[in-house]
């Protein structure tokens, strides 16, 4: 033997981890304080600690690892921990821009200044509203205006004094109507000539008088000219004093607000607020009505009445794009749903009542990466990459540092924003969270990505067994009765709950690192003890828990099992048979795992066809089985073929196997079950194999191993223990066993069986009660394998050979297999 220990048996204190309730320092777990770190991720931790120091671009994170590992929970509570020491970012607010409407203007100010902004604006203009009318009312406005028209009005009578001058000369009296309409009149001795004084004049007469009035006539249109003129200056000179009045009402009031603010935008947008205010004071005069009416709505609804205000005057307001007012620190944004609207923000529009799209600065909208500037913004990666344009938007917005809000409608096939903000800059740590196979992915094919995520936080699927372990379950049982209100637990549940992490880790001396389904097994456990009516969750519990879940999804498994004890799968458990072994299947139907016992036969005959992988002919096995193959190959030329070729003919199949097999944790049973049909040497049918084998007969460890050890207890147990049944398992996997306590007390009780295993011959030994001895040892087991191998050979030589084919080949020289299908197979797993 290569080892030279003897196989033995494991005892039950050997399977699973060693907990003793009574260490762990508690009776109840309402005895301790809740959770409130992160446990078994220092690396990840140290990661994120590194990402966080570094403000520098580039230095984004991302959290790999398996869904439930707690990367969310951990980026919350280190992200909030790391806000609490930073400052509250300022606000930003968008404003009219009155030069160029189209490019809206963004301003920073200090937290909690931008909707005091807002509320000022509101009140200017509603003062505005109220002010003006009566100021355009008052005595000295009033006497201002009437001087300018005595002034004005003295300048048109001296003009119309001009024009009656002009008349007189030419003896023709003027006469001004009631329409404004002016009438001449020719006069004789001093009086208006009548009709029938008119028809005696002489044609000089006439023909003077008609000259008189063309004269007169054009003279009048230039005085009505000089007068409309006179007009246009009244009316600009009662503007223009409108103007003063009303710069002498609005100067102080936005000086006001402009030295509350001390910023320099601020300043010059209240400045040209103001040369917009001037020149649209038609929309303020005569509104002591409107704002009467205005006064009533709000007395009777008890509040304030804004919309009609910003509604009318949404050029003076103020729209709040980011309002930090509330926070004492950096902002933690966590993106549940990373669409483009969501992350980048939008420019709203709406239809006019004239049919028109329209849109301006109030309609836009921040997103949450402006609502995290200052901060940190946290988000599932493999959620944006799923909604079109946002991966490619959120690259450059990290390699920019500055967000560009426009409209996004991917529905639409021209989407064109009426407007342009101004961009705002942005100081925002990206924490995105993935699967490690997406980082690789993005790391390899995308170069933007390896330059932004510089720093990745793997979280680990598993952690150490501490002997604090018992403290730190009962501290997460402590803070979901906090949380959720579930009952307390126990030590005895707390160690039962330590023991089923373990088993979903698959090893005794680690736990999982996937607290999801701790916390699910935390919550099931307390339903079934809120169903007992017990006000703690015990032991018993925990494992009627186990229990039931297995019973949710065992239909499968228990349906093979049946068709075992019906004898319509072939599984013999009785007497040694030759080339004939129990192999063991495990599969994964992604919320349960289990295994199962399968036939594997050989055959041997004299030729040199070589070990015929029957799965493979008929493309059923995956690379993994068949290269567990080929390795057998390679110890049957370790082992019998250093001093002599090898001639064999020999074919393996999993019988009764209709679907895909994969993996290589058959290859120990497929080896002895070829070895015991060539050494013609029987093999227990009561025990099961599992292992992996090298070309030197080293025995390697594999998955599954619980899965496959509970699938052959289960088999045994439906036909009946006789305590001679077990299974055979790699020495490498002991640590990985945390068996059911139904299995488990089979053992203690010699009902059922385990023997870890280093060497193949430990196993040869143990299924043939042989021993393993060597080539040159008459009786033992490798002795027969080569005699039997030595008359293969001497008869092959006898037989007369065919054209073209060598005497004593090797099992190498096979004939020319069919291509391999590249479909993985499935379900079943070796």
């Amino acid at each position: 033997m290569a080892d030279d220990s003897r196989i033995r048996k494991l005892g039950a204190p050997e399977i699973g981890p060693k907990l003793d309730p009574s260490t762990f320092g508690f009776g109840t777990t309402d005895e301790l304080q809740p959770l409130d770190e992160i446990i078994g991720q220092p690396r990840a931790i140290r990661a994120m600690e590194l990402g966080l120091g570094v403000r520098q671009p580039g230095y984004h994170i991302y959290l790999s690892g398996v869904s439930g590992t707690g990367k969310m929970d951990s980026a919350r509570r280190m992200l909030a921990e790391k806000a609490r020491s930073e400052p509250t970012p300022p606000d930003w607010i968008y404003v009219n821009n009155f030069d160029e409407p189209d490019q809206p203007i963004s301003i920073s100010l200090k937290a909690g200044q931008g909707i005091q902004l807002k509320r000022e604006m509101v009140n200017l203009v509603t003062r505005l509203l109220d002010e003006l009318p009566k100021a355009f009312q008052r005595e000295d406005f009033s006497r201002e205006k009437d001087r300018l028209r005595q002034q004005y009005k003295k300048r048109g009578d001296e003009i119309f004094a001009e024009l009656t001058g002009m008349a007189k000369e030419r003896n023709v009296a003027v006469q001004q109507v009631a329409d404004g309409q002016i009438l001449f009149m020719p006069l004789k001795d001093g009086k208006p000539i009548s009709p029938e004084e008119a028809q005696k004049l002489s044609p000089d007469e006439l023909e003077q008088i008609e000259r008189n009035q063309r004269e007169l006539i054009e003279a009048t249109e230039t005085i009505a000219q000089k007068q409309q003129e006179i007009e246009r200056q009244l009316n600009a000179d009662v503007r223009q004093v409108e103007r003063t009045f009303a710069t002498r009402l609005i100067e102080p009031l936005l000086a006001e607000i402009a030295d509350r603010y001390q910023n320099d935008k601020i300043t010059h947008w209240l400045d040209r607020l103001k040369g917009h205010f001037i020149r649209n004071l038609d929309r303020f005069r005569k509104r002591a009505d409107r704002m009467q009416v205005h006064q009533q709505l709000e007395s009777l609804v008890g509040e304030p009445m804004t919309s009609d205000i910003q509604d009318r005057f949404s050029e003076y307001q103020v729209n709040l794009l980011v309002d930090n007012s509330e926070l004492k620190h950096a902002p933690v944004v966590v993106e549940s749903a990373p669409h483009h609207r969501n992350l980048f923000g939008t420019v709203d529009r709406m239809v006019d009542r004239f049919g028109r799209v329209v849109t301006n600065f109030s309609r836009i909208k921040a997103g949450s990466l402006l609502r995290a500037n200052g901060g940190y913004l946290v988000l599932e990666l493999e959620d944006a990459l799923a909604e079109p344009f946002v991966w490619k938007e959120l690259k450059r917005t990290i390699k920019s540092r500055s967000s560009e809000i426009e409209t996004f409608d991917p529905f639409s096939l021209f989407t064109v924003s009426a407007i342009k903000p101004e961009p705002i800059p942005l100081d925002v740590k990206i924490v995105v969270l993935g699967h490690p196979l997406l980082y690789h992915l993005l790391y390899l094919y995308d170069d933007d990505f390896r330059e932004m995520f510089k720093v990745k936080a793997d979280f680990n699927t598993e952690i150490a067994l501490e002997q604090q372990a018992g403290q730190i379950y009962g501290q997460l049982v402590r803070k979901l009765s906090m949380t959720e209100k579930t009952p307390p637990f126990d030590a005895g549940a707390v160690a039962e709950l330590i023991r089923a992490s373990a088993r979903m880790a698959d090893d005794k001396r680690r736990l999982t690192g996937e607290f999801r389904r701790v916390v699910d097994l935390i919550r099931e456990a307390a339903y079934w003890a809120g169903r007992d009516g017990a006000a703690t969750v015990s032991a018993e519990h925990v494992l009627q828990t186990l229990k039931e879940q297995v019973y949710r999804s065992d239909l499968i498994a228990e349906k093979i099992r049946e068709l075992i004890a019906d004898g319509t799968l072939l599984i013999s458990l009785g007497e040694p048979a030759v080339g004939r072994i129990n192999a063991l299947s495990v599969a994964d139907l992604g919320d349960y795992s289990f295994g199962w016992p399968v036939r594997m036969t050989a055959s041997v005959g004299v030729g040199t066809a070589g070990i015929i992988n029957i799965e493979r002919e008929s493309r059923l096995s995956g690379r993994t089985f068949d290269k567990g193959l080929l390795i057998i190959e390679g110890y049957l030329r370790n082992q019998f073929a250093k001093e002599q070729s090898l001639a064999l003919s020999a074919s393996i199949a999993m019988e009764q196997s209709y679907g895909g097999i994969e993996g290589d944790s058959a290859s120990v049973a497929e080896l002895l079950c070829l070895m015991s049909t060539i050494a013609e040497a029987p093999l227990r049918q009561d025990i099961a194999v599992t292992g992996s084998v090298n070309q030197w007969g080293d025995v390697q460890p594999i998955g599954g191993v619980n899965e496959k050890v509970e699938g052959f207890f289960d088999v045994c147990r439906t036909i009946g223990l006789n305590g001679q049944q077990g299974v055979c398992i790699p020495a490498s996997n002991v640590n990985n066993l945390v068996l059911r306590t139904d299995v488990v007390e089979s053992i203690s009780q010699d009902k059922f069986h385990l023997w870890p295993i280093a060497h193949v011959d430990q196993a040869i030994e143990l299924l043939t009660g042989l021993e393993v001895g060597d080539c040159r040892r008459e009786g033992s087991f490798h002795y027969r394998v080569d005699q039997r191998l030595q008359q293969m050979a001497s008869a092959l030589k006898e037989q007369k050979p065919a054209t073209g084919q060598q005497t004593g080949s090797t099992v190498l020289d096979r004939p020319t297999e069919p291509p391999h299908d590249p479909r993985p197979p499935l379900p079943g797993r070796a």
